[in-house]
């Protein structure tokens, strides 16, 4: 479950980096250069993501309601710190931390 966790708080970073940081500069101020780097990042960090959801989900460690929860809160910039705490609770009551 900490691998999960960890690319839970990653794959939210980027997005958070991405949105906040990388677009408004490419917008706003007509820098190029940090979309096309953060971009390529969030995009590995979400497979990363997506790859330990699916590895929790079929080694039962969480629910298909928890899968809905936790890829809805991938395209929502800063549900991924929710889900991560969630996440981090749910492992507590498991007694599962180093599961995945």
């Amino acid at each position: 479950m900490i691998g999960l966790q960890r690319a839970t708080l990653f794959e939210g970073t980027t997005l958070i980096l991405l949105f906040g940081v990388a677009m408004p500069l490419i917008y706003v101020a007509g820098v190029d250069v940090a979309t096309p780097v953060m971009g390529p990042i969030h995009g590995l960090g979400f497979m990363v993501f997506m790859w330990f959801v699916v590895r929790a989900w079929a080694e039962e460690l969480i629910s298909f309601p928890g899968v809905a929860r936790l890829v809805a809160g991938a395209f929502i910039p800063g549900a991924s710190f929710l889900n991560e705490r969630w996440l981090r609770r749910i492992a507590a009551e498991n007694g599962a931390a180093h599961a995945v």
